[in-house]
């Protein structure tokens, strides 16, 4: 077998160092690393709805995969493009989209010729593709969850960024049934602190009953 060198997972290991929000102030910080940890749980747990609640044709495993790799583009140079900036106009969208697109080239080419075939649909996606869409909808959510946090903190900053992402998580709640009952579930039923919410729940009890 041919040696080759390939950049790519130092490249993925960037992500550590890219910094989320850049343009506002923050109570916490939040890397890209962080961003995608957090997008790929949540899209599994889509995709899991999706296929075990409502009986959908979806993969929970490949929704994940596709928020691992979602924002292949800021990882392999680009960083993050503050929204405001990137949908300011039409021209601007549709040049930062092209930019896009050639830096998740660039990362594609480092890869191996044996890996390429796998790896470029996860990160040059199919925008049409479920599994896709609802690593979308997971990216939507982390950004919401992040801007309801700064909120509780206090931070007005997140304000205007908030009222986007309530308008673009309504629109996946109708879009799909998974989205709709993540929020109901995960988001409408789980008020107050970790403390206020397990009080009264057994789930100590039960693991320690579980026989090892």
């Amino acid at each position: 077998m041919t040696k080759q060198n390939s950049a790519f997972i130092g490249l993925m290991q960037r992500a550590r160092n890219v910094k989320r929000w850049p343009l506002m102030a923050q109570f916490q910080e939040e890397m890209l690393s962080t961003h995608i940890y957090e997008a790929s749980m949540i899209a599994h747990m889509l995709g899991a709805i999706a296929a075990d609640v409502f009986g959908e044709d979806v993969t929970p495993d490949r929704v994940a995969a596709m928020a691992i790799f979602h924002e292949g583009s800021e990882i392999a140079g680009m960083s993050d493009i503050p929204s405001p900036v990137k949908y300011h106009d039409p021209e601007t969208t549709a040049a930062i989209k092209k930019l896009e697109r050639r830096f998740e080239s660039m990362l594609i080419q480092t890869l191996p010729d044996a890996l390429k075939a796998r790896y470029e649909p996860l990160i040059q996606q199919d925008k049409e593709d479920m599994h896709v869409r609802l690593a979308k909808a997971a990216d939507v959510l982390c950004a919401y969850l992040k801007c309801e946090y700064e909120m509780s903190k206090s931070n007005s900053e997140f304000s205007n960024a908030m009222e986007e992402m309530e308008m673009q998580l309504k629109k996946y709640r109708e879009m799909h049934q998974c989205v709709d009952y993540f929020c109901k579930v995960f988001l409408e039923g789980a008020k107050g602190t970790l403390d206020e919410q397990t009080r009264d729940l057994d789930w100590v009890e039960n693991a320690n009953n579980v026989h090892l």
